[in-house]
């Protein structure tokens, strides 16, 4: 056994890191909220996170699962972050069982996803240098400027890193962006595709076919106690966006008397809502927490989504939020939603079928076939998208990892 004799070190801008043989407490109160971490450097689990979807509590819950197996997580966002989806920008919170965990950094240009870098070094900073990762896990695009970035560091600490591939579309992007694309994925030890087809699009880009793995988005855990449904109304959760189909949506809810519609959300197309048309709500942006008791207010969930030439649908993930709150789901079969459908069982119409949306909705609205519909895609979202079902698959990639 090593001698504990305590050895002090002060990092630049950091707390103290205290070591006593194999052992290390890193107390950083640079930072808000303060980062403390205690680890016995001999073992190979400790994972370094960067994520800006993150900055969200809710986003997080797959990482606190990790912890939860005996991992060691830190988990790097952006201080600030802007969304449509909200007027105002989201600031870093932490999840239940993440406490400690976080660590937020200055970005620039908070709030486009493709364009955003951390603004100081890495490398550099005094928590992940004591912090001395065995694996990366970079929740961000292969041709974003932040997944570069998040690689490059991970390739110079010889640390196997996973990278997300959430795209589906094969957009025309400069040479350069194309070949920092190639680099980030030729040298990932993991992809994480969001989708069968987002996983085909990352090896057509470069990506090696072994290391490519379908790693969908998950959600805490389905319902327990399903509350009782009204019936006839339709609810709509995201971006108020001519992509996600809203204009359809309230031509389908006009064209049947017996259905209501409430909205959640803010954007551009919130011009159709002020004033609201009959019997439609709108509520404008809700916090994730209140979200979740609005699926148990509905009876049905709509998804539109419309492909255009810049844009199409690449998960939904309120399909599965609703499905975990026992209410059913009508969508458009657009983009990567007949694949989620496949697994869990929900309703599809032709995209741009308006007439067609509306018959779906008024079916699931009312009567057995909506509840039934739903049980069946809760229990798909039991075993498939829970955070802990994935946060499982990556504690297999990371052992894989960390032993070759």
């Amino acid at each position: 056994m090593a001698a504990w004799a305590p050895r002090y070190s002060r990092p630049r801008r950091a707390g103290v890191v205290l070591s006593m043989g194999s052992f290390t407490l890193t107390i950083v109160a640079g930072h808000s909220p303060v980062v403390c971490f205690w680890h016995d450097r001999g073992v190979t689990n400790r994972v370094l996170v960067f994520s800006h979807a993150c900055v969200v509590g809710t986003n997080q819950s797959v990482y606190a699962e990790l912890r939860h197996l005996g991992y060691e997580v830190l988990l790097v966002t952006p201080n600030r972050w802007r969304h449509d989806f909200s007027p105002e920008p989201f600031h870093p919170d932490g999840h239940e069982g993440l406490e400690g965990c976080l660590l937020p950094l200055a970005v620039s240009l908070a709030g486009a996803p493709q364009r955003f870098r951390y603004r100081d070094s890495l490398r550099r900073n005094p928590v992940i240098r004591a912090f001395k990762p065995d694996v990366c896990i970079i929740e961000e695009e292969s041709f974003s400027l932040a997944g570069w970035q998040c690689a490059r560091f991970a390739r110079r600490c010889g640390v196997p890193y996973a990278i997300q591939a959430a795209e589906n579309l094969n957009r025309a992007l400069p040479w350069p962006i194309k070949f920092c694309r190639r680099y980030v994925l030729r040298h990932a030890s993991l992809v994480m595709a969001r989708s069968q087809a987002a996983g085909d699009r990352a090896v057509s880009w470069g990506a090696p076919v072994g290391v490519v793995d379908v790693v969908p988005h998950g959600i805490d855990d389905v319902v327990s106690e399903i509350s009782p449904r009204r019936e006839g109304v339709v609810g709509y959760v995201g971006r108020l966006v001519e992509s996600k189909g809203l204009s359809d949506l309230l031509a389908a809810v006009a064209l049947n008397p017996s259905l209501s519609l409430e909205v959640v959300g803010d954007g551009p197309l919130r011009i159709l809502l002020d004033p609201p048309p009959p019997r439609v709500i709108w509520h404008g942006a809700l916090t994730p927490e209140r979200v979740a008791d609005f699926y148990q207010s509905i009876s049905v969930l709509a998804l539109p989504s419309r492909t255009t030439p810049t844009w199409t649908e690449q998960f939904g993930r309120v399909i599965i939020e609703s499905l975990a709150a026992g209410r059913p789901v009508v969508a458009y079969d657009s983009g990567e939603i007949p694949w989620v459908a496949d697994l869990t069982g929900i309703t599809l119409v032709a995209e741009g079928d308006v007439d067609g949306l509306a018959a779906a909705l008024s079916s699931n609205a009312y009567g057995d076939e909506g509840p039934t519909r739903a049980e069946l895609g809760r229990s798909a979202v039991a075993h498939y998208f829970t955070n802990g079902a994935i946060a499982r698959r990556l504690s297999t990639w990371i052992s894989g990892a960390t032993q070759s």
